[in-house]
């Protein structure tokens, strides 16, 4: 759980670089997963999920630009804080749920010690 309570923080802090919780399994899949076709599905998941949360922080970013932007504006009233804050909030909601998503989908894929082998705190 420590490992997606960091992605998230750097998925709303634009963190520069792409979690490794789901993303960067390559080998640990490739090691712990007995059936091919099962480690083929579980990598292009997390490559579908590195483009959405690659997609995700340039958009967090555009946000954070766009909030700073009001914030320098005199004129800026509370709405538009407000416009821009639940705009945030949206997209740390759909990173959250892209990371649960892949999760959930990966864990359907792998047995209990393939999922220990891949994730586990060995």
């Amino acid at each position: 759980m420590r490992i997606a309570v960091t992605a998230l923080v750097l998925l709303f802090t634009g963190g520069q670089s792409i979690p490794n919780y789901l993303v960067n399994i390559d080998a640990p899949v490739r090691a712990a997963v007995k059936d091919k076709e099962t480690v083929e599905r579980i990598l292009t998941l997390s490559k579908q999920l590195e483009q959405q949360l690659l997609a995700q922080s340039k958009r967090v970013s555009e946000l954070r630009s766009s909030f700073l932007d009001l914030h320098a504006d005199y004129d800026t009233t509370e709405a538009d804080f407000n416009a821009i804050t639940e705009k945030m909030i949206a997209a740390g909601k759909e990173g959250q749920k892209s990371i649960l998503d892949a999760r959930t989908a990966m864990r359907k894929l792998m047995t209990r010690e393939e999922w220990n082998g891949v994730f586990g705190d060995d």
